[in-house]
């Protein structure tokens, strides 16, 4: 009688664990660096969907072997756009917290990488670097404020600033007077992480309130009173009322709704003007902040 010879499937068994992992993080917590292993082994044989799971779950263990398969995912043109981002975020996110000379490695490939021909694995590269305290990044990240490649500067602008180092301000509010418009707004919304400047920001942001691009006028309106927190600079919101541009307008109006309505009320005069204003949008804004400091319709 022939011998029945059950094949084993060793890539079947290790694709099952890595979605066993991916179902049941607890089980993976449990594990610990045990997990490391074959979820690295099953991750060049997994589809794009396990894939992303597998990056994920890497990026939760700050140990060593997780950052050669991570940093080949970024590097792999061929990988899709969405695993190689990923993979750039987990790097970002466990670098910190590796060993010293393992660090020092990952630093070194990163920087190497921000001088390859593809802009796409420039931006991975850059973004990847931006970790807290990695000062060693900053001079190469400087460098790709001015990259030929807008992507790269991004990424290089949000890098500089998870860096979280207060001396980067300066570098970033003087590119803000010279980039060029996207990197300008790139810069405006990652200024407000810089918690301690929050008073310089709000004169950075009421000065691009007169910019001639509408676009960086309402980011720094967005800005502005994000940094404001409870002081809120009624009287700018209010002259962003006689904004050219309709969506500054709406989101001055928006603004002022969350506004102390008795702080409000001796501007009511001149809010009850813009009732006639030509766009509905604003307009309906205009009703609504009036109803707010009217404690409803029947006063209007």
């Amino acid at each position: 009688m022939p011998e029945t010879i059950i094949p084993f499937d060793a890539q079947g068994r290790l694709l099952a664990k890595a979605r066993g992992y991916a179902q049941a993080l607890d089980q993976l917590i449990q594990d610990g660096v045990q997990a490391v292993d074959p979820l690295v082994r099953a991750l060049p044989l997994a589809d794009n969907d396990l894939k992303l799971k597998i990056v994920l779950m890497l990026g939760a263990m700050a140990d060593p072997r997780v950052i050669r398969p991570l940093h080949d995912l970024l590097r792999d043109a061929g990988q899709a756009e969405n695993l190689r981002q990923a993979a750039a975020v987990q790097i970002s996110l466990v670098g910190s917290l590796l060993p010293p000379a393992a660090r020092g490695e990952l630093v070194e490939a990163l920087i190497s990488d921000l001088m390859a021909a593809d802009p796409a694995l420039r931006a991975y590269a850059a973004f990847a670097l931006g970790w807290e305290g990695n000062q060693a990044a900053v001079p190469p990240l400087v460098d790709a404020l001015c990259d030929e490649d807008p992507e790269v500067q991004q990424a290089a602008v949000s890098a500089l600033t998870n860096i979280n180092d207060d001396r980067l301000f300066a570098i970033l509010a003087q590119r803000l007077k010279r980039g060029a418009k996207e990197q300008q707004r790139t810069i405006l919304y990652h200024l407000s992480c810089f918690t301690r400047r929050r008073a310089e920001i709000a004169v950075i942001c009421t000065e691009f309130l007169a910019h001639q691009d509408a676009d960086l006028r309402y980011d720094a309106l967005v800005v502005l009173d994000t940094v404001s927190k409870g002081e809120k600079p009624l009287e700018v919101y209010l002259r962003c009322l006689q904004d050219g541009d309709p969506r500054i307008r709406e989101q001055a109006f928006a603004l002022l709704l969350g506004a102390d309505k008795q702080s409000l009320k001796p501007f009511r005069p001149p809010l009850q003007a813009l009732l006639q204003e030509p766009t509905a949008a604003v307009r309906q804004a205009a009703v609504r902040l009036l109803h707010h400091i009217n404690d409803g319709p029947a006063a209007l």
